[in-house]
């Protein structure tokens, strides 16, 4: 028999299985976590869509036996004196760590009866030879996850005022960890965070993901196991697939070789644009979704995938069966395909790509409106849609402005009316404008806008609660921005550093004094709490202003110090709470019509 270290199993198994009763470490050399938004917002929509398409009402926890599995693929771990080190796979297993810190206070803000609440601590920590630690157990990530888990006030509440002395704000995995986290409680989708609905979804969550576990039990092994999984043995990626589908078709060597050519150096250029090695996918998406998709999987449950989501998943498989909808059907057909369309377009893609990633003085709202955007799935097939290979420059440019603008007032409208933008919520709405718009001109193009505008449009209420601590520190940097701020528009967003901005209330309940007595307490919050009663401060400053203890002193410290830019030409009275907010309400909704009020 051999050495034990040259042993190697691989199993199938489920999420749950993977976390109980495990304790993992990353060795100090291993890369940071890395995931960005789009990675969260990627892995809750395919969650989601997967569990959905499942889900009947009147279903119970023993129904969630019968659902598919989704499947996260392989992950490498060396066991190694009783030791799990993750050598492939810490991106996924932290990612839904921290979704399971999610579900954990999801679970205790819906108060959910105990026969149906899973006790999901046993996920994130694991007790072995009386040491308890947590699952995930990296020192360096430690105390930012006990903070998350035992903090159910972010489950719902601004993160941004949290004291990061304590944590070391410029290590690369804890500012993900913490914006991950808060992506997650802003993107779970609301038909899921249900007291009927939630329960199952964690069974799912936990029973019907699965992944694919290889352990070594050597690190040389490990190591040369993860190196031939992502080098030698890499399988085709489905763009890879696409071409050799379509040069097949092609049929002459001259052009298969003229062709093969181009592809290389094209798929390069999207992927430098981006700085991805998935863009090329996303484009494909993108595109075929734009120019080709018919047809969207219904809403109702058990609904079968349509043109929609299997390009999202297997376009180059859709391709190949869809002949009829590419109008693909002679050898010209495949070259053309090639050397004109998919030239055009993902021309067309990386400069949407570049203006989204850099700032250019004459296309700023590009680039402003894509620290807050809906998924790039969604928003690339519609800036493609309406161009056309007989636009000239102009009217392109103009057409992806127009888009634009319409994402930009549509995240807005929603948001605003506490309505999320995540794929499970628009992807219809951005599905059927997609097939509206395509190939129309300028004209068609600003007319279909605006009459979808007109079905989504709302102006900031009045005393609009604050709901969304993210958005609305975002929204506020856009007025600063409108108003000429002359910071870089990304230096107005939130970072851990000590001069970075955070958004604060201004006052508090305890404000409310003898003068305010015809209020009643709902009637009070609803001014003081509202949006007009909040502001962007540098962090340096959030103590000096919190050290006033009068309303009077505190507005006074903000005026002096700049943070009241809209307020300058407005007459209002310092002394008296409500005149204050009922201006300065009355101003943001002028300067919030100006930023998205119309195309």
């Amino acid at each position: 028999m051999g050495h034990i270290a040259n042993k190697i199993d691989a199993k199938d198994k489920k999420l749950s299985e993977i976390l109980f009763n495990n304790r993992y470490r990353i060795d100090p050399f291993q890369r940071e976590y890395r995931w960005q938004r789009k990675h969260i917002e990627a892995l809750i929509s395919d969650l989601s869509i997967s569990f959905l398409k499942n889900y009947k009402e009147g279903h119970l926890l023993d129904n969630c036996n019968d659902y598919d599995c989704y499947y996260m693929g392989p992950i490498v771990l060396c066991d190694s004196n009783n030791e799990l080190s993750i050598i492939d796979g810490q991106q996924r297993l932290t990612s839904f760590t921290l979704l399971l810190i999610y579900l954990y206070h999801a679970q205790e803000h819906l108060n959910l009866h105990e026969d149906i609440k899973q006790d999901l601590k046993q996920y994130l920590y694991v007790k072995k030879a009386g040491k308890k630690t947590l699952v995930l157990n990296i020192d360096s990530r430690t105390e930012i996850f006990e903070m998350l888990i035992s903090n159910p006030k972010l489950y719902s509440e601004n993160i941004e005022c949290i004291d990061f002395e304590k944590f070391d704000s410029n290590h690369e995995s804890i500012q993900n960890i913490l914006a991950r986290y808060e992506d997650i409680t802003n993107l779970f989708p609301d038909d899921i965070n249900s007291h009927n609905v939630l329960p199952l979804f964690i069974e799912w969550l936990l029973n019907n993901i699965v992944l694919v576990e290889v352990k070594a039990y050597s690190m040389e092994n490990a190591y040369s196991i993860f190196e031939t999984m992502n080098d030698r043995g890499l399988t085709l990626n489905p763009t890879e697939i696409l071409k050799g589908y379509l040069l097949n078709k092609i049929n002459d060597e001259d052009r298969n070789e003229e062709i093969n050519i181009f592809w290389k150096g094209q798929i390069q250029k999207i992927k430098n644009a981006s700085g991805s090695d998935n863009s090329d996918m996303d484009f494909f998406r993108a595109w075929l979704r734009a120019k080709y998709a018919v047809s969207i999987r219904q809403t109702k449950q058990g609904a079968e995938n349509e043109d929609f989501e299997i390009i999202g998943t297997n376009f180059h498989t859709w391709v190949k069966n869809n002949p009829d909808k590419t109008f693909l059907k002679s050898p010209e057909d495949y070259y053309f395909f090639i050397k004109s369309d998919f030239a055009f377009y993902s021309e067309i893609y990386i400069k949407i790509t570049n203006l989204k990633s850099g700032y250019f003085s004459d296309f700023e709202r590009v680039y402003v409106s894509n620290f807050y955007p809906i998924a790039d799935s969604l928003s690339n097939a519609l800036y493609l849609a309406p161009v056309s290979k007989i636009d000239d420059e102009l009217v392109i440019i103009k057409k992806v402005l127009m888009v634009n603008k319409y994402i930009d007032i549509m995240v807005f409208s929603r948001l605003v009316q506490s309505k999320s933008v995540t794929q499970t919520s628009i992807r219809n709405i951005i599905y059927e404008l997609v097939k509206t718009v395509r190939n129309v001109e300028l004209e068609t193009l600003r007319n279909e806008l605006e009459l979808s505008i007109t079905k989504i449009y709302s102006n900031l209420p009045s005393f609009k609660a604050m709901d969304n601590w993210g958005y609305f520190h975002y929204f506020y940097a856009r007025i600063l921005n409108h108003l000429g701020n002359d910071e870089v528009f990304a230096e107005l967003l939130r970072s851990r550093k000590q001069k970075s901005y955070v958004l604060v209330r201004i006052f508090s309940i305890n404000d409310k004094s003898e003068d305010y007595d015809e209020y009643e307490e709902f009637a009070w919050s609803m001014f003081v709490e509202s949006i007009a009663g909040y502001c962007l401060i540098r962090r340096y400053d959030m103590h000096a202003l919190y050290a006033r203890e009068t309303a009077f002193e505190r507005i006074t410290f903000l005026k002096d110090n700049s943070y009241l830019p809209e307020m300058k030409e407005v007459d209002y009275d310092p002394y008296d709470i409500v005149n204050f907010i009922t201006h300065r309400d009355e101003r943001i909704n002028e300067i919030c019509r100006d930023i998205w009020g119309s195309l």
